[in-house]
């Protein structure tokens, strides 16, 4: 037996019991949705179907275990559940991706379109993930996260969410030089902005990789990535960009494009001239209000 004295010491350090859940399940034709709510987020069978669709165009070439099997989703009823919940999630994150699973976990905030945009972008981490986990590797981060800012996107009414208006008015300086970011991890990084800074330019760089070329050249590109050759490799195979500083030219002459103003005075559509949002897995700062270009 313990002496006393140690046994309430362990007691103490072990970590708490997760607290016990009564989940409510809903199935559609690709999700398993469990919810701890008696009643489940307004239409969310319908909502994750319709973006199922969506996603299904981008990232069966990548899972296409995606059209036969489902994915389990749990949606906690609130943060606090979420955090003393049993899949112990950092408290900094909105959801988490567990591929060997297919499963991923989230909480409801009370609005839909957040939600959503929470789901799209670990699924697509999910997706992702496991093709790179089928030859045992694991996608560069800043090509992960970008991509799931990128299908994140697909929540929001017409596609551009609060992603797309920041990358308009994305500073120059702000802006990290390649082909170093290409190296570049999340952790290197101290201060909040410019965590914030690199999500947003993680999203640009797969966007442009993505939006003007095609999905042919984007798959190429993983593919090649997935089978271990260096990123500036991978984009001369796919894309026939020779090294960093071309393929900087490149992504800045596209963003500078991308940033011109439309037939009402402001890019992409209707944005505000000032905003702050924050990424979907970093939820402990806000984005600097870039305000409009001059």
């Amino acid at each position: 037996m313990l002496p006393a004295l140690l046994s309430a010491f362990l007691l103490a350090a072990a970590p708490a019991a997760a607290a016990p859940v009564d989940w409510h399940t809903k199935t559609s034709p690709h999700f398993e949705i469990l919810h701890e709510s008696v009643w489940s987020p307004a239409s969310i069978s319908l909502e994750l179907e319709r973006m199922y669709s969506s996603m299904r165009l981008n990232m069966a070439m990548f899972a296409p275990w995606m059209v036969k099997e489902k994915t389990k989703i749990y949606i906690y009823s609130a943060q606090d559940s979420y955090l003393a919940g049993e899949f112990r999630p950092p408290r900094w994150s909105k959801g988490l991706a567990f591929v060997a699973k297919k499963t991923i976990v989230v909480y409801d905030t009370g609005d839909i379109v957040k939600l959503k945009a929470v789901i799209a972008h670990e699924l697509t981490h999910l997706y992702f993930e496991s093709y790179f986990a089928e030859k045992l590797k694991y996608p560069p981060q800043w090509l992960n996260e970008g991509l799931a800012v990128y299908l994140e996107e697909s929540a929001f009414p017409g596609g551009a969410g609060p992603w797309s208006r920041a990358l308009a008015y994305f500073p120059d300086e702000r802006r990290f030089p390649f082909p170093a970011f290409f190296d570049l991890k999340i952790d290197q990084l101290s201060a909040e902005s410019r965590i914030a800074d690199w999500y947003l330019q993680a999203y640009g760089t797969v966007l442009y990789l993505y939006r003007p070329h095609t999905r042919v050249q984007f798959k190429a590109f993983c593919e090649a990535v997935r089978n271990g050759k260096p990123v500036e490799g991978a984009l001369w195979d796919s894309y026939r960009v020779r090294e960093g500083r071309d393929f900087s030219v490149k992504w800045e002459a596209w963003l500078q494009a991308y940033s011109k103003p439309g037939a009402d005075g402001l890019p992409m559509g209707n944005p505000s001239a000032s905003f702050n949002f924050k990424p979907v897995q970093i939820s402990s700062f806000s984005f600097t209000n870039f305000g409009s270009k001059k």
